[in-house]
């Protein structure tokens, strides 16, 4: 289990390049829907950080954190990734 400053500087998108902490202030700085607020953090239309970056959004909106749960959803997008590469690595 990390601390919250870890998780905080975890990076929540490969493609914004925003670490968790930015799209936490992202978020509280616009009342913007889902959707296109997503769009500030990410700056594209891919949906592989979508479950973190939707759980962090209702976190945002309703103002209690669990950066357990933020680490966990972030860690499963990185895991599913690693085996899809392991997967196209061995030919499978």
């Amino acid at each position: 289990m990390s601390t919250k400053e870890e998780v905080l500087a975890l990076e929540i998108c490969e493609c914004g390049c925003k670490n968790v902490a930015d799209a936490i202030k992202i978020f509280q700085e616009t009342d913007l829907p889902y959707k296109k607020a997503k769009k500030l953090v990410t700056e594209c239309e891919k949906s592989c950080c979508r479950a973190a970056l939707l759980r962090l959004f209702d976190m945002t909106y309703f103002g209690k954190f669990d950066y357990d749960e933020i680490e966990r959803l972030i860690q499963l997008r990185h895991d599913r990734l690693g085996e899809i590469l392991e997967r196209m690595k061995s030919g499978r």
